[in-house]
Formats: C-alpha cells, sequence, structure tokens
C-alpha cells in the first residue's frame, strides 16, 4: 500500500481575500473599468470574471509569502518532521506557516506511524510562541516529558513526529443577512475564531468591529458578539482579523492583472482631452511591485531545531 503524506492532504487550500465590492469600490481600482473583462458579456458574467481575478490574485499573494501551498488564512495542518529533544527534554516545533493559534495533536517516536506515541497536549504541557510552541513535561524541567518515557530518552537521538495545528488569520464570509443590533452573525468558517476574539466586517461605509463572546464554542458557524451590530449587512460580506494591507495587496494584484490586458480607464487632462490613465505597462508592475512590498512583511522563514 502506497504511502500518503499527511501534509499534502492539510495544505494547498486557498481562501479569497476580499469581495467583489470591496474591489470595485476601492480608490486604488478606481481607474479600471470592470464591465467589459469578458467582451460583450453581461453583467452577470462580468463579475463572475471579476471574482475569478480575486481568487486567482489571492492565490498569488500567498504564493508570494509562503510558495506554493501555504496561505494566511486560518488553516488546519498537519505536518511531520525529525527532532530531538533538548537537555531539558523539551521538542522545540518550528511549523512551516505562521501565526500559530492552536496546537491539536503531537506524536512521537523512534519510528514513522505506529511507532509513535500521543502525547497529552494542554496548557501545562504545551507552550505556544508566534513562530514555534514547545513540548514540554508538566512536573517539572530536566527530564524527558512524561508521555514519552516508554520510548526511551528522546535526548539521546532523532525522532519522528507529527503534530497538527492551526495558523494564519481568520477570514470568513456572511452566509446571511444581519440587522443593526444583532448580538450574532452568521460565517462560512470558525476555523481561527476563538472566544475573545476581534474580528472587521469589511463592508465599505458600514466597515465595523466586532468581539466573539466568551460563550462562543469555537466549531459553531454562528458567532455570539460581545455587543450588537452598528449597521446592517448582507450575505457574502468579509470577516475576519487580516490586517488591512493584506487586501490592499490583492486589490492591487487585481488592478495588475486587468491592467495586463489593456483595460485601464481614461482620464481628461488639463487641455481637456483624453488619456489613459496611467501607461499600462508600467502601471501594471508598479501594482505588482507595491502589492509585493505589502506582503513582505507577512513572509517568514520556516527551519527546525
Amino acid at each position: 500500500m502506497a504511502v500518503i503524506a499527511s501534509l499534502n492532504l492539510t495544505e494547498g487550500t486557498h481562501v479569497p481575500y476580499v469581495t467583489i465590492d470591496e474591489v470595485l469600490y476601492s480608490p486604488t481600482a478606481s481607474s479600471i473599468d470592470f464591465s467589459n473583462l469578458i467582451e460583450n458579456g453581461s453583467a452577470a458574467v462580468q463579475r463572475r470574471a471579476l471574482q475569478e481575478l480575486i481568487v486567482r490574485a489571492s492565490v498569488k499573494a500567498d504564493n508570494f509569502i509562503y510558495g506554493a501551498l501555504g496561505t494566511l488564512t486560518a488553516t488546519v495542518n498537519t505536518e511531520n518532521g525529525r527532532y530531538r529533544a533538548n537537555r531539558m527534554g523539551q521538542f522545540v516545533i518550528h511549523p512551516y506557516y505562521w501565526p500559530i493559534l492552536e496546537v491539536r495533536t503531537f506524536k512521537v517516536g523512534y519510528g514513522p506511524g505506529s511507532a509513535m506515541t500521543s502525547a497529552t497536549v494542554s496548557a501545562d504541557t504545551c507552550s505556544i510562541e508566534r513562530m514555534q510552541f514547545i513540548m514540554t513535561n508538566p512536573t517539572g524541567l530536566g527530564s524527558v516529558p512524561v508521555q514519552f518515557n516508554t520510548l526511551g530518552n528522546f535526548s539521546r537521538g532523532e525522532q519522528f513526529v507529527e503534530y497538527t495545528y492551526v495558523n494564519g488569520f481568520a477570514n470568513a464570509f456572511t452566509t446571511a443577512d444581519s440587522n443593526i443590533g444583532a448580538t450574532s452573525i452568521q460565517v462560512t468558517s470558525s476555523i481561527g475564531i476563538y472566544p475573545g476574539l476581534t474580528l472587521t466586517i469589511w463592508d465599505g461605509m458600514n466597515d465595523e468591529s466586532v468581539t466573539v463572546a466568551s460563550s462562543y464554542d469555537g466549531t459553531s458557524l454562528t458567532l455570539p458578539l460581545t455587543s450588537g451590530l452598528i449597521y446592517n449587512h448582507g450575505k457574502n460580506v468579509s470577516v475576519s482579523n487580516l490586517p488591512a494591507t493584506v487586501k490592499q495587496a490583492v486589490i492591487h494584484l487585481i488592478v495588475s492583472m486587468v491592467k495586463q490586458r489593456g483595460q485601464g480607464g481614461l482620464v481628461l487632462n488639463e487641455l481637456g482631452d483624453m488619456t489613459p490613465a496611467g501607461s499600462i505597462n508600467v502601471t501594471s508592475q508598479v501594482d505588482e511591485m507595491q502589492a509585493y512590498d505589502l506582503l513582505t512583511e507577512f513572509c517568514a522563514i520556516w527551519g527546525r531545531n
């Protein structure tokens, strides 16, 4: 029977970072004509074409940061590797992606598969830092973690390790209308959302920040809020704790791709003549570079101790 890499089963899932309305009403894209992306297509066809551009630009942003498979959107990933415990019996794990939000499982052993033993993951055994987590012994430093004792002294050699963790930024969309004063919203995904987390509802002039109530169970797609909504919101509105710079970068990438195909807008110069909003070749490159400048801060180099 073939061996399937566990990491390949949990990577490569990408979620758009902006909505169609966020693009259409962005000052960055104001010089772009999105009404003829598909020549002679209907309004519905143009919106579909723009949505495809949004998906591709979002993946392009992810690829720049993490390579082919990573994403800034919060995901549940399973990874494996070979590690040595340090002199204090701790396993210091550097996953591929960041920020680390939660560690769910941890297995270690002298060999892969059935040779590994599951360790208890709790606040007493696992310390999470922004770009690494540490599995340690809750009974004190200087000894191998109690869950691993049956496998011998791991500080003597390299061990096989497999772990499941949650990383990234919460990135979901509303699935139902919500009214002013509502104390809950319905979303597409609960991954990366926890009690006490502050989220932004990205809805143009009706943007607002909300906080997830302490009663939230961590899995429901209905998010209870600590206070009522200030504005009405419709379906398919972005709800996330993504930095605004990520959204801005994706819009720049969308603008760049449209300008490359010659869909720039026209403006009136001081003499009243119609002129292009910018040189298509140069401007598309500038937009792309601006996007990468915004995304550079999110790039991370991973490694293992």
